[in-house]
């Protein structure tokens, strides 16, 4: 097995391997489908601390008492440390979005799988969000891109003023989906309300049937985004499995996206690949494409727009990629985390690695995107600076051993970033400066990622129970990605 051959190799420091855990574990086409054998007890009772100490956050103060919805973030009232005070919330974080309500409602069922709540509390915390989730203003179905926390209101921005006719974001919307098809699965006893919220979301108003690709979003009132989700690879994967999952997008869509952009298309490598013909399972008609990836460290992968860990892995989390297309998505899931362990080590220089959108510790502390710049298509600045643990985390139900490493490296690095709240949103890395903010969305995924690594990949199997499995699965296990073996000899 891979973890065999890496731990051998990391424990012999004189073999030429040993400097390169990244493409010794990339040497052989092994995907990790359960991480919990790969963690060992302490490291378990470890990862469930972390847990309880982040579910006390999100079910405190990290919820607006007024709606029982998720605050985009809290601040820190001083400095990092072991022990924290927080500030209270102000109009500047009263806010929140789709996708913090979804991965909110995961958080819970994570909470309950882990044992954080009972099953009756964690169900009465779903009927609170499930009952403002009926309330809130929508349009096709779909929730708008922001609102109050206080009120309840669709707001033209965070902290903005109220609107009637606000924006929909595609995956804004994708990812309440699956917080709303979690949860429904989790509980049964609201799984008839859940589905009508679900009902409701017409899908097929959102997709491109020229492009055969999802539309960005619409602004009510007015028109289409101008552009579109085309890239496969990438966090709005969630409403592209939530739309044809659905029924009410055909699963054709899946062809109109691409695994890299065509060779002539502006991006920071040409990638390798080969085109492929495959069989539709619904409309029975062949699809060609190309299945290219770039290459970093001698591991091929296909990459995302920014380099970001939250871009490549998020959707894992609920969907059981690693099961369903071992020799593509899941394959590349892998891949992908340990590109960004070799970039820290290779190209950053960083004692931690794992990029994704974060809170800047500096200046005026913005959420805004990092990545791994080498790992990203977009040939513009890709800021690598900053570290988020979330990131860390992520990878843990995909190379469980190594992620492990990586998270307590940052505790040992950067003791304040970790308290009893949790771990804090943001690191950089070359200098010690810790962002003084929790974020809703790295806290949820925090807890979704340790939910699978510790109990058996519980959390993705709530959507492969569900009905939208039926008509997706059968695209996941189709296809064969370029990205086995290493670049080069014998690779």
């Amino acid at each position: 097995m891979a973890t065999a051959v890496l731990l051998t190799a990391c424990a012999t420091t004189t073999s030429a391997k040993a400097a390169d855990p990244w493409s010794t574990a990339a040497a052989d086409d092994t995907v990790i489908v359960d991480p919990t054998p790969h963690l060992t007890a302490d490291q378990i009772s470890f990862l469930r601390e972390v847990a309880a100490r982040t579910w006390r956050l999100l079910s405190g103060p990290g919820v607006d008492p007024a709606t029982k919805l998720p605050l985009a973030s809290v601040m820190l009232a001083g400095d990092p440390s072991t022990e924290v005070e927080l500030a209270p919330a102000t109009p500047a974080q009263q806010y929140t979005n789709p996708t913090l309500i979804g991965n909110y409602l995961s958080a819970i069922v994570a909470a309950k799988d882990l044992g954080l709540t009972t099953p009756e509390q964690a169900q009465a915390e779903a009927v609170g969000v499930l009952a403002e989730i009926r309330k809130l203003a929508k349009y096709n179905g779909f929730l708008f891109r922001w609102y109050s926390t206080t009120t309840g209101q669709a707001i033209q921005t965070p902290q903005g003023r109220p609107v009637k006719n606000g924006y929909v974001s595609t995956v804004d919307n994708g990812w309440l989906a699956q917080g709303m098809l979690t949860a429904a699965q989790a509980f049964p006893a609201l799984s008839g309300d859940f589905h009508a919220l679900l009902d409701a979301m017409q899908w097929d108003f959102l997709y491109n049937k020229k492009s055969n690709v999802l539309y960005n979003g619409y602004q009510v009132g007015r028109t289409y985004s101008d552009a579109t989700y085309d890239n496969l690879y990438s966090g709005p994967r969630i409403a592209d499995y939530i739309a044809i999952g659905s029924g009410k997008v055909p699963g054709a869509l899946w062809w109109g996206l691409a695994r890299t952009p065509p060779a002539d298309h502006r991006q920071r490598q040409v990638p390798e690949g080969m085109n492929r013909t495959y069989t539709d399972p619904q409309d029975g008609k062949p699809y060609t494409i190309f299945e290219g990836h770039y290459s970093f460290d001698r591991i091929k992968f296909v990459p995302t727009f920014n380099g970001s860990m939250y871009q490549a892995l998020a959707p894992a989390m609920v969907v059981p990629e690693q099961t369903l297309a071992p020799e593509s998505l899941g394959l590349n899931n892998r891949n992908s985390a340990l590109t960004q362990g070799a970039y820290a080590q290779f190209r950053a220089k960083t004692p931690v690695w794992g990029w994704s959108a974060a809170t800047s510790p500096t200046g005026k502390q913005r959420y805004t995107n990092y990545g791994a710049t080498a790992l990203a298509i977009n040939q513009g600045e890709v800021p690598d600076d900053v570290t988020t643990p979330s990131a860390a985390f992520l990878a843990l139900p995909v190379i469980p051993e190594l992620a492990f490493a990586n998270i307590k490296q940052f505790i040992s690095s950067f003791p304040m970033v970790y308290n009893q709240y949790g771990m804090l949103d943001g690191v950089v890395a070359r200098k010690g400066d810790l962002a003084p903010r929790f974020m809703a969305i790295s806290q949820t995924i925090i807890l979704m990622a340790i939910d699978n690594a510790v109990d058996h990949d519980q959390l993705q199997g709530y959507f492969g129970a569900s009905s939208y499995s039926k008509a997706l699965f059968p695209y996941l296990s189709m296809e064969r990605y370029s990205i086995h073996g290493l670049v080069g000899p014998g690779g």
